[in-house]
């Protein structure tokens, strides 16, 4: 039961009353957070949320605002540090906790300290740059050897960029005509999604690095909180691990990006980038056209040698050729005369011993005919002899064969004849009339022979059919059992 004696406050009342508390025990102060978001609406009034966090997690959080009559701060701050008052700075401002009894409780913003956010992001650019030192990252992709010429490039850039389209016009329309093929990796260059966006490009770059020359990055300027991702240390250790050469465009004249201090060489803007490519290609024609010269001149010398050389040959060559072919041919003459002797004397030999063996020849070539006949006559003979007595003994057994198997083909007729005829008197005595007429009958129900007087209630209209006429009717009665019934 509800007490009346129990003293109670309203809401209104009790919120006015730690309104008053907070505006009375709060103070102006400086105060460190960062800025987790930022609005500003039609009437000029800035509304923020501010968090601190602590390993990546949020320790501590409050919204605030910047009334009409104080957003000049927040305008001078995006002025002296070319930053927006966005999401990711850290931001050192003079507040004051207030409390609505409708809105809640909100810290009120006076004045923002630029060269704080500035420190900060500078500090933080030191740590990571004395890390990449500490971790030998600094220099590592600087070592590699820069190709002669770089034709096959992987550019990491977004498609919107205004420094990529410069990059592409100037490598496209170079007067000398040189062939690039570049393989564009987009990502996005500014914002939450720019850090992972750019490191899974460079790890891609890395897996397919046998397929690149180099690496572009470029971006083409922008404010300092716009080049921020190029100061994160994931990017920066993928471009230092780089197994080719990375060469920066970003954009920014003012400052160096922690990833322009890890790169293979840096340049002031994308145009610059597509320059020095235009350039090593030009040098290396030239060392090309300079190697040709030098290899002309050095073939021209060489000829010269080699023709004095062969002048000298030639000579010694001739008179070497000429007496060795006076000696050849006074050996040739003496051989010659000494081969005819011997050739006529052993061609007169063999003729002899050919007429011996040609009569030789003709005599056992005839002999051996007249065997040959003698054997194959009789072998013909014995054939047909032995081919007369099979073909006897073979029509015998055939006529033996089909007189028994007529015999079984008869028999066999016979006894499957008799086999039928038995079948047929069983399924005579077997038919439904014959068993009709030995007194059974049919029972049907609804059109469907009856088996079982479970299928059947008190009042069903049966139909029995017997041997002649049938008979309608009702179940009175009726006695179920299960399994099979024996009639007998």
């Amino acid at each position: 039961m509800f007490n009346v004696d129990l003293v109670y406050s309203s809401l209104s009342d009790y919120l006015y009353e730690i309104k008053e508390l907070i505006q009375f025990e709060a103070e102006w102060r400086w105060i460190v957070a960062e800025v987790a978001k930022v609005n500003i609406d039609r009437n000029n009034r800035c509304w923020i949320e501010l968090v601190e966090k602590k390993d990546d997690i949020i320790v501590a959080q409050s919204s605030a605002v910047v009334w009409e009559s104080n957003i000049e701060t927040v305008y001078n701050f995006h002025i002296k540090t070319g930053l927006e008052l966005q999401a990711g700075i850290k931001i050192l401002f003079y507040g004051k906790a207030t409390f609505h009894e409708r809105y809640g409780f909100r810290i009120q913003i006076n004045q923002i300290d630029p060269s704080y956010t500035l420190g900060e992001m500078a500090l933080r650019k030191k740590e990571i740059l004395e890390r990449l030192a500490k971790e030998g990252l600094i220099d590592k992709n600087k070592l590699l050897p820069m190709p002669k010429i770089i034709q096959r490039i992987a550019v990491v850039s977004s498609q919107s960029a205004a420094g990529y389209e410069d990059f592409l016009k100037i490598l496209k329309e170079n007067y000398s005509g040189y062939k690039f093929h570049i393989h564009f990796f987009d990502v996005f260059v500014q914002g939450d999604l720019a850090l992972p966006s750019i490191v899974n490009a460079l790890k891609k770059c890395a897996e397919n690095f046998s397929k690149f020359d180099a690496v572009v990055i470029i971006r083409g300027g922008g404010a300092v909180v716009d080049l921020q991702c190029f100061n994160e240390y994931e990017i920066a250790k993928a471009i230092a691990l780089m197994p080719i050469p990375v060469l920066t465009g970003i954009g920014h004249t003012r400052d160096e990006t922690v990833a322009d201090y890890v790169a293979h060489r840096k340049f002031k803007t994308p145009s610059e980038v597509a320059k020095f490519i235009l350039d090593l290609a030009s040098f290396f024609e030239v060392e090309i056209e300079n190697l040709v010269k030098s290899i002309y001149h050095k073939a021209e010398i060489i000829l010269k040698e080699e023709k004095s050389k062969t002048k000298n040959y030639e000579e010694k060559l001739k008179k070497a050729v000429e007496s060795l072919l006076k000696e050849i041919n006074s050996h040739i003459k003496l051989s010659l005369n000494k081969l005819g002797t011997k050739v006529f004397s052993k061609i007169n030999a063999e003729r002899d011993k050919i007429s011996i063996a040609k009569h030789l020849f003709q005599k056992n070539t005839n002999l051996c005919i007249n065997k040959e006949a003698i054997r194959i006559n009789y072998s013909y003979n014995k054939v047909i002899s032995r081919t007369s007595k099979f073909f006897v003994r073979a029509n015998s057994e055939l006529k033996s064969n089909l007189n028994a198997l007529s015999h079984k083909s008869k028999s066999t007729i016979l006894l499957n004849s008799m086999k039928l005829s038995g079948y047929d008197d069983k399924l005579r005595i077997l038919s439904p009339e014959n068993i009709l007429k030995r007194g059974y009958s049919i029972t049907y129900l609804n059109g469907k022979v009856l088996k079982d007087s479970k299928d059947v209630t008190i009042g069903d209209k049966l139909e029995i059919k017997l041997y002649k006429g049938k008979i309608l009717s009702e179940v009175q009665k009726k006695e179920d059992k299960d399994g099979e019934s024996k009639l007998f």
